[in-house]
């Protein structure tokens, strides 16, 4: 069974070199470079052997006497001495007058005369009297009596006792069986992924060969870039990558990198670059410079006209982009037909440029962004005052 085992696996799986790094280190030295990565992915191959153990079985040898404790529950009825006020109703017949009123009527004789003579005429006359006699009314009222009573009350409580039984004495017996275990035997190789990696760093001739490195992997079939630790902004200007499967267990990757790597002292030293010799005129602000950095810059300007009877009006108080700067001979002009203004009158006034790194614009294609933290977040100033 083992060299069937072995021959399968043989047979199965293709002869490997060693494999590629899956990830590799390029140093920024070299304007064009080539990276090779690999992974791979095996399927561990098993065989099945069965080995000696020992098994066990229940049997039953006899009885065996089992004793429990069961509560019994018993109850007793007992007399206990119940005392309370109690109310009970007392009555007595108490004769009272009872009168009311009762038309009594009786017939009297008026002498009546006339042209014929008088003659007795009977007249009923009835008037009201009051009739009383005595009446027997039954009148009640409460008393409270404390009394006692004996009240019977059931009492129970649990008494242990001991419960045993002959039940069935089962027993565990041992004896020789064979249990199945996997044995690993090989791996099968189940995909392998190959990258060819070109990386064309775009701005290598203006910085100059560094010594730092940046860092790619391959990992499930995509590559991935990584810089850190490193005193430059890393920035990916391009990226394509081609997936191919060339057999049922091999994948190819061709990936391409155009990056940006701009040093963080180069950034950081933009006051150097010199913002010298300003002046005004009627359509524009001009100073000296010798060029732009390469790398995103923005700028702010601030101009204040002087009042004549004192105080000062802003003319221009915003942001402007790096192409709004025209430099011919080191000299550098800033339109002033972007900001609104058209034409200024020579008065005095008070101006202030300011150009610093464009964060927003080193975000894109980024891709070690905590060195953003490091950028210095002051730039290149001029402050001038020109007057007619």
């Amino acid at each position: 069974m083992i060299l069937l085992a072995a021959a399968y696996f043989f047979f199965s799986s293709p002869v490997l070199a060693d494999p590629l790094p899956s990830t590799q280190l390029l140093t920024l030295n070299q304007e064009e470079s080539t990276l090779q990565l690999q992974t791979q992915e095996f399927e561990t191959l098993y065989r099945t052997d069965l080995v000696p153990d020992t098994c066990y079985r229940q049997e039953t040898q006899g009885t065996r006497t089992e004793c429990r404790t069961e509560n019994e529950q018993r109850c007793d009825t007992r007399y206990e001495q119940d005392c309370n006020y109690r109310s009970y109703p007392v009555c007595q017949q108490i004769l009272r007058p009872v009168c009311y009123p009762q038309q009594v009527c009786h017939t009297v004789m008026d002498n009546v005369c006339n042209s014929r003579g008088c003659q007795s005429v009977p007249r009923r006359v009835c008037q009201t009297q009051n009739q009383c006699r005595n009446q027997w009314d039954t009148v009640c009222h409460n008393e409270q009596r404390y009394e006692c009573q004996n009240v019977p009350r059931t009492v129970c409580q649990d008494i242990p006792r001991q419960v045993c039984n002959q039940v069935p004495n089962v027993v565990r017996v041992p004896y020789a069986c064979q249990r199945p275990v996997q044995v690993p035997i090989g791996q099968k190789l189940t995909l392998d992924t190959i990258a060819r990696v070109q990386v064309r760093i775009a701005n290598l001739r203006e910085i100059g060969a560094r010594t730092e490195s940046l860092t790619f992997t391959l990992n499930q079939g995509e590559v991935s870039l990584s810089a850190t630790g490193i005193p430059l902004i890393v920035r990916i200007l391009e990226q394509t990558q081609d997936l191919r499967r060339t057999s049922a267990t091999q994948v190819e990757v061709d990936a391409r990198y155009l990056i940006e790597i701009l040093p963080l002292e180069q950034i950081n030293g933009l006051s150097s670059i010199g913002l010298t010799q300003g002046r005004l005129e009627s359509d524009r602000i001009e100073f000296q410079l010798k060029d732009l950095p390469a790398f995103p810059v923005k700028g702010h300007l601030l101009m204040v006209r002087k009042q004549a009877l004192g105080g000062q009006k802003t003319i221009v108080n915003s942001d402007f982009e790096a192409r709004n700067i025209v430099i011919q001979g080191g000299t550098a002009k800033l339109m002033l037909a972007p900001f609104g203004v058209e034409c200024v009158k020579k008065r005095p006034h008070g101006i202030s440029v300011r150009v610093f790194p464009d964060l927003e614009a080193l975000k894109k294609g980024l891709v070690n962004t905590d060195i953003l933290s490091k950028i210095a977040s002051g730039g290149a100033e001029l402050h001038f005052e020109d007057r007619p």
